[in-house]
């Protein structure tokens, strides 16, 4: 036994891996990027018998082939944990769909690699009227099965017992005839020298099969005699299978699973009915728009009662620090700083509660519905159902929305997704729009805010529609996974919520809280009356009148790049809490829009050169959504003043 363990989760998406992350490793987490991607590092640790164990949450994948940067990171930090024996990988697995989940952990085997198979979800699948033979499932698959459920702490004990007794042991999964044979061809033809370092402790098998289903890393990575003969054995093979050896492979660990399968489950109740109607082309949309309503509602409804408490609260606070700040640096602390970072902060409830919507809704399961529904519309767009939760991410902030388009494999849809998510309102300028709406349409906030939403929806299909025409590649076909419909881990949602919420809060206590000092200075040296904000404000102004905006609005929208935020923060200080005094309602209809689609915060456009690696895509992310906001902002400016706004 080790005096130190490295434990790692792998597994799909919504399979609860988090969740059983988070009753391991308790409050002891680290959250990170792997090196060179931002793709998010999540790792914990616990002692269990006196052993330190350090856990790594590993992107959620549905393969282990290197078609996306999630994949190629599990399968890299996989092989790289081959090399020594101090490592254990939890496969954990949705029990409801152990027939599409067991296929990566056939993948893991075929690697040589011997993992701990968790069950989660134990509770949803025998509720169901689902039952499993744990016993003659650990045998077919030669591993250790447990049963667990995160939410419920099932198992848990179990599992920390079964990962500190571990010890690897051989499986042999095998396959038709016709693969097994291929496959050993080309494994006797794989000498030792011509093995990679990278897979020298992985099994030869695995890396056999992998270069027969295609798998571009490794055909990449072997020399050409051993490509040449594995072109040769897959012509043989698809000569006599008559279709292509890819789908060979897949069919056969199908397969492979249903036999496995048939002999330890039964009984099991599915959603069918409902899913019938929710994935439905002209009901499941109504449902879609009839749910995200609701959720708008929910979230200004109880946010604007939270708003109007912190609001009230920091007129306290700025009343009493008026008693006891000298006059000197009133101006400095009390209208720059307090005043900028108060107007953000009143609307922290709405970011809140529209990251917490949107938890709840992907832990119900609805939001991989969502992805089907879109399917068809999104792929007439150049994007595919893929892209739906990114772009649905970026309601919450448009960085983990940007990342989170790495699920997508098809290089053309995934730069389309990334380059269009900048145009999905982010949290940030949910605050923009909810504080506009607050003081020019409060009696039709909603109205407004779906309004902005539903001119930005339009833009960017056509955006995505022109950049499918332009860019080159072709689109795949896609295979959904369907969760069954879960109740809330209210745990688990309010823990990511607060996650990602406390993010803003940072936001404000940093950025926020520099950019309102830099403005006040701004809007107040050399002299009030003439200040470098006027000058600023001059220069742009031109530009900013032809969509109706002054030079103060435009301004804000300088700012907005630093933060979003920084745009009510600058309005707020500029109008000194007059804002109704300088703007139209139309001015205000337009400043949201255009604050919605123009270039996104400095955070975001990071994110995009990160994931794109490309100057020139990022630059031409900029550009076209500066000249969109542009056009639209004009026009919209000039309609509104023709039908008499």
């Amino acid at each position: 036994m080790y005096d130190f363990q490295n434990i790692a989760l792998l597994g799909q998406p919504n399979v609860g891996k988090t969740t059983i992350f988070n009753v391991l490793t308790g409050s002891s987490q680290k959250i990170g990027n792997w090196p060179g991607v931002t793709v998010e590092k999540r790792e914990g640790e616990f002692t269990y018998e006196n052993v330190h164990f350090m856990v790594t949450d590993l992107p959620g994948i549905y393969s282990l082939n290197s078609d996306s940067i999630d994949q190629k990171i599990s399968r890299d930090f996989i092989i790289k944990s081959a090399e020594t024996k101090n490592n254990v990988i939890l496969n954990i697995v949705d029990t409801s769909n152990i027939n599409r989940n067991l296929y990566l952990t056939l993948q893991l085997m075929e690697l040589g690699i011997s993992p701990v198979i968790c069950l989660n979800l134990i509770d949803e699948a025998e509720k169901s009227g689902m039952k499993i033979d744990i016993k003659k499932l650990s045998e077919k698959l030669q591993s250790v099965v447990l049963k667990t459920s995160g939410r419920y702490n099932i198992g848990i004990d179990e599992l920390k017992k079964a990962v500190y007794d571990y010890s690897p042991e051989k499986q042999e999964i095998k396959y038709s005839k016709l693969l097994e044979d291929s496959a050993k061809v080309l494994e006797n033809n794989i000498n030792a020298s011509l093995i990679p370092k990278k897979y020298e402790k992985i099994s030869r098998r695995g890396i056999a099969i992998a270069l027969l289903e295609g798998d571009p890393e490794f055909l990449s990575t072997f020399d050409e005699d051993i490509v040449n003969l594995r072109n040769n054995i897959k012509e043989k093979v698809e000569n006599e299978i008559k279709h292509d050896i890819e789908s060979y492979v897949v069919e056969q660990r199908y397969k492979k699973i249903d036999d496995i399968l048939s002999e330890v489950t039964k009984g099991c109740e599915f959603y069918d009915d409902v899913d019938s109607i929710v994935t439905h082309p002209a009901y499941g949309f109504l449902v879609f728009l009839a749910v995200f309503y609701l959720m708008f509602k929910f979230v200004y409804g109880l946010g604007d009662v939270f708003t109007g408490i912190i609001a009230g609260i920091f007129e306290v606070i700025l009343e009493s620090l008026s008693l006891i700040i000298p006059s000197a640096y009133q101006g400095i602390l009390i209208d720059g700083l307090f005043s900028g970072v108060g107007a953000v902060l009143e609307f922290f409830p709405l970011v809140f509660l529209m990251i917490l919507s949107l938890s709840v809704l992907e832990d119900t399961g609805y939001l991989s519905r969502v992805t089907a529904l879109m399917h068809g519309i999104m792929s007439k767009f150049g994007l595919n159902g893929k892209s739906t939760i990114p772009l649905l991410t970026c309601l919450g902030c448009t960085v983990p929305g940007i990342m989170g388009s790495r699920f997508i494999s098809n290089h053309k849809e995934r730069l389309i997704t990334m380059l269009v998510a900048p145009l999905v309102p982010c949290s940030a300028r949910f605050v923009i729009i909810g504080f506009l709406a607050a003081v020019f349409f409060p009696q039709n906030a909603t109205l407004f805010t779906i309004s902005i939403i539903g001119i930005t929806i339009l833009l960017m299909m056509l955006v995505s529609y022109i950049l499918g025409k332009l860019i080159k590649g072709k689109s795949d076909d896609l295979i959904f996974e369907l969760p069954p419909y879960r109740v809330p881990d209210w745990k688990n949602v309010f823990k990511m919520t607060w996650q990602k919420g406390k993010e803003f809060l940072k936001k404000a206590g940093t950025v926020i809280a520099l950019g309102s000092v830099l403005f006040y200075a701004l809007t107040t040296y050399p002299t009030p009356d003439y200040n470098y904000a006027m000058s600023i404000g001059t220069i742009i102004e031109p530009l900013t009148m032809l969509m109706g905006l002054d030079g103060t609005a435009g301004l804000s929208l300088l700012f907005g790049i630093f933060a979003k935020e920084l745009v009510v923060s600058v309005l707020e200080i500029s109008y000194s809490g007059n804002i109704l005094e300088y703007l139209t309602p139309l001015n205000a209809f337009v400043l949201a829009l255009v604050s919605t689609i123009y270039i996104p915060c400095v955070s975001a456009i990071a994110a995009l050169y990160l994931e794109t690696r490309s100057l020139k895509w990022t630059g031409f992310g900029l550009a076209y959504n500066l000249g969109l906001a542009t056009i639209v902002g004009i026009i919209v400016h000039t309609m509104g003043r023709f039908f008499g706004f």
